[in-house]
């Protein structure tokens, strides 16, 4: 039960990033209106981000400097954890590693959202040898959510749902990782994916400011009850 505090934290975190989102992305749009009028330059534009956002997302992986050893897949394993390691992206390491940046990065915003729901953490927590560390996970969380702020509002038909969901999964997933590298996976705190639950439900409502329907949402997309109250609490 007291753990619901903690939720209720995470919620705030979500409020709080989703309102600078929408802070910076309200300045981008004054901004836009004054200097970008004509169509070939929203399309300069458009040429633009698309750039910047493709260097920025290989240049990331790329400075990356460490490789994870690929988590050993167990016979209790669902169908759908065996394929979430089947996706992981090895990226300049060897065939039994991958990259940890790399795999939230190179993958489609699904994929990369199940890895954050559902993949186990596994490891020392005291080495940070897990499935994805903290520093993995704010490495793509920063550039990723910043990215979004500049592409949303550029002359391409493009939404907010999915990356807002997917920057406040990783949030959460860092929240809930730093909780569990204290315990020392002594099982204080709840599953890490949990924890990107209700982060990814913060986030979207922090940025949309959605709350019954969110709930309802994201209750019938896991099918689990038992989350209700943490994500009523958060939203």
């Amino acid at each position: 039960v007291w753990e619901l505090l903690l939720f209720i934290l995470l919620g705030c975190l979500g409020g709080l990033a989703g309102a600078t989102f929408n802070w910076a992305n309200e300045q981008l749009t004054v901004l836009r209106s004054k200097w970008i009028r004509s169509k070939g330059a929203r399309a300069l534009e458009a040429l633009g981000v698309t750039l910047l956002c493709s260097v920025v997302m290989y240049v990331v992986p790329c400075l990356w400097p460490y490789c994870t050893k690929r988590p050993t897949v167990q016979v209790t394993w669902t169908q759908q954890e065996k394929d979430i390691v089947d996706e992981l992206v090895r990226f300049h390491c060897k065939d039994n590693e991958y990259n940890e940046v790399a795999s939230l990065f190179f993958t489609d915003s699904d994929s990369a959202i199940k890895q954050l729901f559902h993949f186990r953490e596994v490891g020392n927590f005291n080495e940070d040898v897990e499935t994805f560390s903290s520093l993995a996970i704010a490495t793509f969380y920063i550039p990723y959510t910043i990215l979004a702020c500049i592409t949303y509002g550029i002359a391409v038909p493009s939404g907010l749902f999915v990356p807002s969901l997917l920057s406040g999964a990783a949030l959460g997933r860092l929240v809930g990782h730093l909780l569990h590298k204290q315990a020392a996976q002594s099982g204080t705190f709840a599953d890490s994916g949990t924890y990107a639950l209700v982060g990814a439900a913060a986030g979207l409502g922090g940025m949309a400011r959605m709350t019954i329907s969110l709930t309802v949402i994201l209750l019938e997309a896991t099918g689990n009850v038992q989350n209700l109250l943490p994500l009523m609490l958060a939203l």
